[in-house]
């Protein structure tokens, strides 16, 4: 979540300090994702109001580059792991997930290569 006044950069740069203790420069814009969770039923077991969702969520993932920092578990997760990008079919990643990280190794090779 961003605060207030804060740029999206600014976010994704306090964030993965907060959440992995490392410290990074922000670089590209990989992908925007969106989902939307509907209401939950009412008591009575009719459906959730569609037209008032229960949350949405819109989710920016950027390629960075690691500057410094100690990398270290934050409240948000409970472990890491570096990992190649053929080694990505050992996690337990949802399709999305995949294509990002996929999509994130490409452009970071695309950044080597120029």
């Amino acid at each position: 979540m961003l605060e207030l006044a804060e740029t999206l950069e600014q976010g994704v740069v306090r964030e993965l300090s907060e959440e992995t203790g490392l410290d990074v420069k922000v670089v590209e814009l990989i992908e925007v994702f969106e989902r939307i969770f509907p209401a939950p039923p009412a008591a009575d077991g009719s459906p959730g109001d569609a037209a008032r969702p229960r949350y949405h969520f819109v989710i920016l993932d950027y390629l960075c580059e690691m500057r410094g920092g100690t990398l270290a578990a934050g409240s948000d997760a409970l472990d890491f792991a570096w990992a190649r990008e053929e080694e990505l079919v050992k996690f337990d990643l949802t399709v999305a997930a995949t294509r990002v990280l996929r999509k994130a190794f490409a452009m970071a090779r695309g950044r080597v290569a120029l």
